[in-house]
């Protein structure tokens, strides 16, 4: 190093790396123990040693383990475009960096040397926080009880040439936004995001004959090239280390600009009042004041609406006590009692409702109990997310036609993924062409979206299942960025009649307020009208059965508990999840009404063709759930007026 610097000391926070207004360089960043360290600054993308100026940082601008300098006297310092932080021999990126130079091709098998930090040139405010145009633009701040959740994969979601996606725009952040139609068409209020920030998706970069490769080892289709016969492992899914404060460049249609490019899909996606929730995995040696800075970061300059943390080692009592975070929402597997808040920003994920659901639908005994309290699972202090199949374990339509899974393709042997499936195959394990188990896989489907979409709590599903895309019985797609880990959206075409009850079933519950409550039922009779706000039935009106061989289950929602509408129906969901016909009652009405049938999972009659009912008894087939609501009886109506004449 040749050129005369001045180097001060700096405050320690925030850490980072910049060129300031000054064009000075302000770097602040970690470095464990008393090796020699510092920056290298690049004018290319090239590793070339000979472009590099090399600065060493003194130890005694170290507060901690916190090295913060500022670094005056560099000669055309605005021509440095990235950087790397050097610890004696190794060179590594800045685990603090808001853009990287690199990663932006899927799939490419980047040597972490080749990896660097995009340089924020501050007196031209390029690229940087401070350019990008928000406008008015605000947070939905949807209630958890008018929420439904839709959980996708950037990549995976339109990567497919079936989605109807621009091709330049598969597979990112603006694919998203081509498909926001869809998503308000189905009721979407919230998008959930797999974790998309910047991240080497090779596990373990390979040697081809001595040789780092640079080959694009996955091609735009998804097939693995056969490149000396060596097969990279690859993390489609991205729960892995990453760079926590970088958007994932591979996911932008533009990758060079990926900081605007993200703001940009945030702000059209509110615009359109649509909530964001990124998910957020850290590994267990992740440092805590990383985590809740990188949480910051993503809240302010990014308006994200919240997060779902996912890791072994999360301070969940730190994120939720963090004055930010006060009003975005905080989804996790629980959390500690402490005060109410003012308004319900935190939210349980419960799995509870996917092994109650599941072991109700396929019949097993004991189960009648846990399925009802998953029904009516909901939280006066925080929201409960629920649903049926999430990124890991089946999708919905292999969930009906596979019991084992067959993840051979992973290259695992077929040991990875869970094998607690709580799958039932509806008699043949797979792919099959006879009808009568294709007509018992779609009727259980039908059943299981019922129970999801009528349950209280927030419904979430899974990218492609409203309409049954498959993964072949691949429980386990972590690694497969192919039409197996991707959303077939030809499925659509071939799934009409699921996907039309699927949305059928998200009007009526957003239709009717007592299926969608803010607070817990009380299953009492707390505003004297002869009826409780929520009641189970069974072969008997009044008496459910809750023993261990029952599979049936009635359950009555009281209209008049409405708070918007004191004169909305009574409506009855009637589950008989036996593999024979049961018979069910039906609670006797409110004098001058009467019960008329809309939905029955064993038909595929139109709503509007669907008999009314006067009998105190009904006979339910087998696997099916009907949905019952209240009307104006005319007859009844006819007869009170003769007898006041």
């Amino acid at each position: 190093m040749s050129e005369k610097l001045e180097i001060i000391k700096e405050k320690p926070y925030p850490l980072g790396c910049y060129i300031d207004y000054d064009k000075s360089l302000v770097v602040r960043t970690v470095f464990e123990g008393d090796k020699n360290c510092g920056i290298a600054l690049y004018k290319g993308t090239s590793n070339d040693g000979e472009t590099a100026l090399k600065i060493k940082l003194p130890k005694s601008l170290k507060r901690g383990s916190i090295y913060a300098a500022r670094i005056k006297g560099i000669s055309n310092v605005d021509e440095y475009s990235s950087y790397n932080y050097f610890v004696d021999s190794t060179y590594f990126c800045d685990s603090y960096a808001k853009h990287l130079i690199g990663l932006e091709t899927f799939g490419l098998d980047v040597p972490d040397c080749d990896i660097r930090a995009k340089l924020d040139n501050r007196s031209t405010l390029k690229a940087s926080e401070y350019s990008f145009d928000w406008e008015n633009d605000s947070f939905p701040e949807v209630p958890y009880e008018d929420s439904f959740v839709y959980l996708l994969h950037v990549r995976g979601f339109t990567k497919s040439s079936g989605s109807g996606v621009p091709a330049q725009h598969r597979g990112t952040f603006l694919g998203i936004l081509d498909k926001i139609p869809y998503l308000k068409s189905i009721g979407v209020t919230t998008v959930e995001i797999m974790p998309a920030i910047e991240m080497n998706e090779i596990e373990t970069p390979r040697t081809h004959g001595g040789i780092l490769s640079k080959e694009l080892l996955y091609s735009k289709d998804g097939s693995i090239s056969n490149t000396n016969s060596i097969k990279p492992r690859l993390n489609f899914w991205g729960y892995k280390k990453g760079f926590y404060f970088a958007p994932r460049t591979a996911y932008c249609s533009n990758p060079y600009d990926a900081e605007n490019e993200f703001k940009f899909f945030i702000k059209t996606m509110h615009a359109n009042g649509l909530e964001v929730i990124m998910q957020f995995f850290f590994e267990e040696s992740e440092n805590e004041s990383l985590i809740i800075d990188a949480l910051r970061y993503w809240r302010c300059s990014y308006h994200v609406d919240g997060f779902h943390l996912k890791g072994a080692r999360i301070p969940i009592r730190l994120i939720t006590k963090e004055p930010l975070f006060s009003d975005a929402k905080i989804w996790y597997d629980w959390f500690e009692d402490g005060p109410v808040p003012s308004k319900r920003y935190l939210a349980i994920y419960n799995n509870s409702f996917l092994y109650a659901g599941r072991r109700f639908l396929k019949s097993d005994d004991n189960s009648a109990g846990d399925f009802f309290h998953a029904m009516i699972a909901n939280g006066n202090t925080h929201g409960v997310i629920n649903y049926i199949c999430d990124y890991e374990g089946f999708r919905l339509s292999d969930l009906v036609s596979y019991e084992h899974k067959h993840n051979e393709e992973n290259g695992e042997n077929n040991k990875d993924g869970t094998d607690n499936n709580l799958s039932w195959n509806c008699g043949i394990e797979g792919r099959t062409r006879k009808q009568s188990i294709l007509e018992l896989r779609k009727k259980q489907v039908k059943n299981i979206l019922t129970m999801l979409l009528l349950a209280q709590g927030t419904p979430m599903i899974f990218s492609g299942d409203e309409f049954c895309s498959s993964q072949g019985g691949n429980n386990n797609p972590y690694c497969q960025d192919n039409e197996t880990g991707w959303v077939d959206w030809k499925a659509l075409e071939k799934n009409t009649e699921i996907f039309e009850y699927f949305k059928f079933l998200i009007r009526f519950r957003f239709e009717h307020n007592i299926l969608h409550n803010a607070s817990a039922f009380k299953l009492m009779d707390y505003i004297s009208c002869g009826y409780p706000d929520l009641s189970c039935h069974g072969r008997e009106a009044w008496r459910p059965d809750f023993t261990g061989h029952s599979h049936i289950l009635g359950m009555l929602y009281c209209g008049k508990y409405d708070k918007d509408d004191k004169n909305s129906p009574f409506i009855y969901v009637c589950y008989n999840m036996y593999w024979m016909k049961e018979e069910i009652a039906l609670p006797k009405l409110p004098d001058g009404l009467r019960w008329k049938m809309i939905s029955d999972t064993e038909r595929v009659d139109k709503i509007d063709s669907i008999e009314k009912k006067d009998k105190a008894v009904e006979k339910m087939s087998e696997r099916s759930v009907r949905i019952y609501m209240s009307e104006i009886d005319p007859d009844n109506k006819s007869k009170r007026k003769l007898k006041r004449k």
